[in-house]
């Protein structure tokens, strides 16, 4: 079994009559035995198991703020702001060094290593695209130009952790009428779009997507687009090209209702009846290209983090509905 051990202090404040509300609570948590894919010897007749081993450092701050912005009689305003800063980092892993998280065979995305967070992805650094023969090249660990990279040029190109997470809730009713408006984002954090592998890669003969119409095609063209190389990865390498900033701000849910006056209620002989639409996932606002800048591949992986490949988006839906109470 995993095992954790948490210290924590926190702190709760309140001012004007409990109208605004401040809580702030720092933490550090240590993870041990952590349930991880290792190596075995080849001589046990397999090459990885599942082991207890590793152990993580979890450790942050989180805020939160609850204020009471207008109390009338007939118009109320209530708002709650949320805010989580964490940072982790493997600490011990037994001297072993995990690559999780292949994408299209081209190797392990995911890096899990002592003195790094979890989360950390391991790649090229994409250079460009050679304007005279169209293929891709890469910065090697000396800091020069080539087509041909080996692996000892892989290094961190990005972290699946965001800065901070966010969240924001404005409550607001009037007369009988109610709206909340709930927002929810991150920022800082990175993704890698494994999509684009795929729909950019010009590798096999599957469909592309319309960005390949920006390709190299001759000498003298310049562009961020390799030529195409069927049956060749060499320029659609898991690299920084494929990294992007998958900060987010999202309209998570806003819901719009009504709660019938007591003489309706008392005509229809019930004790409570309302009515309400709710929109999830109606905005987000992000500079990520794909679909949907808060998926993973990997599920809830712990270690395997930030990648969209292929995956399918969160849905956008409209709710209608009344509550009745008898």
């Amino acid at each position: 079994w995993e095992e954790s051990t948490q210290k924590n202090i926190g702190i709760d404040f309140s001012i004007l009559n409990n109208r605004v509300q401040l809580t702030a609570d720092t933490y550090i948590k240590n993870t041990k035995d952590l349930l991880l894919e290792a190596p075995l010897p080849t001589t046990t007749g397999f090459d990885r198991a599942v082991q207890n081993i590793g152990e993580v450092q979890n450790k942050g701050l989180e805020l939160g703020l609850k204020t009471v912005n207008v109390d009338t009689n007939n118009f109320k305003w209530n708002s709650t702001f949320n805010i989580s800063f964490n940072k982790n980092e493997v600490i011990n892993l037994v001297g072993e060094e995990l690559y999780l998280g292949d994408i299209a065979g081209r190797g392990g995305a995911i890096l899990v290593k002592e003195g790094l967070p979890l989360g950390s992805f391991f790649g090229y650094v994409y250079g460009g695209v050679d304007p005279t023969s169209g293929n891709a090249y890469y910065i090697d660990k000396n800091g020069a130009s080539t087509f041909n990279p080996s692996e000892d040029d892989r290094v961190i190109i990005g972290d699946a952790n965001p800065d901070f997470i966010y969240s924001i809730n404005n409550s607001f009713s009037y007369k009988g009428i109610g709206l909340q408006i709930f927002l929810q984002g991150t920022y800082g954090n990175d993704m890698l779009n494994a999509t684009r592998i795929e729909t950019e890669g010009m590798t096999d003969p599957k469909n592309q997507s319309i960005e390949v119409l920006n390709r190299w095609r001759q000498p003298g063209d310049i562009t961020d687009i390799p030529r195409a190389s069927f049956g060749n990865t060499d320029n659609s390498r898991l690299s920084t090209r494929f990294i992007e900033d998958a900060s987010y701000l999202r309209f998570k849910a806003i819901t719009l209702s009504y709660d019938f006056n007591q003489n309706t209620l008392e005509k229809l002989n019930l004790s409570n009846l309302r009515f309400y639409v709710t929109g999830e996932n109606l905005i987000t606002l992000t500079n990520y290209s794909g679909f949907d800048p808060e998926v993973n591949a990997f599920g809830g992986s712990n270690t395997v983090q930030g990648i969209d490949y292929g995956t399918y988006p969160q849905s956008r839906t409209i709710l209608f509905g009344f509550n009745i109470t008898f």
